[in-house]
């Protein structure tokens, strides 16, 4: 199977695993629900203002977080799934719960590095050396250079954040977060 095939199997796969989560999580404590709520929301908010930016394979975003990472979606998804793997963690961890983790660490580190590597490689070839730049200046998860100032100015885009379907994000992101707490309070 071509590297580009089994990345296409990253959403489905995700949603599987969402099912799978949702059988087995059991909130272990109002703390845990509350950090899963902030760490979801802060990966749900950076993957929006990413997404209000990014017009997909026609130009280099250099805006917004696109100053700071390459990848501010990616890290934004990385965020919400550790947000709600929080939610399993109670001492001592039951097996279910270390599989879990174990398959979102696992899974997110195969599947969105090769996602990363893929999409870069592409976009190398499509936008050249604008994008080639971009990439040598800019580091790909975590900023650690600060912003690049020298990238040049765009504004957020509310059509492009419309056009990129980020709200679906939010709007799954929140009937996890409401179904979780239906079960932390049900098993009061």
């Amino acid at each position: 199977m071509q590297n580009k095939t089994w990345l296409r199997f990253r959403v489905p796969l995700g949603f599987l695993f969402a099912g799978w989560y949702l059988i087995v999580a059991r909130p272990s404590s109002r703390a845990f629900l509350t950090g899963c709520i902030v760490l979801v929301t802060v990966g749900c908010a950076l993957r929006s203002w990413a997404a209000g930016y990014l017009l997909k394979g026609k130009r280099v975003a250099v805006g917004g977080p696109y100053a700071f990472i390459r990848h501010p979606l990616y890290v934004g998804s990385f965020l919400i799934g550790f947000g709600f793997c929080l939610v399993l963690w109670r001492r001592p961890l039951p097996i279910h719960s270390l599989i879990l983790w174990s398959a979102f660490l696992l899974g997110f580190g195969v599947l969105y590095r090769g996602k990363s590597l893929a999409e870069e490689q592409e976009l190398s070839t499509h936008l050249g050396e604008p994008y080639q730049r971009y990439a040598k200046k800019v580091p790909a998860f975590l900023p650690w250079r600060g912003r690049i100032a020298d990238l040049g100015l765009e504004r957020f885009s509310g059509e492009l954040y419309r056009r990129n379907r980020e709200y679906q994000c939010i709007l799954g992101s929140a009937a996890l977060i409401a179904i979780l707490t239906l079960k932390y309070f049900h098993a009061l």
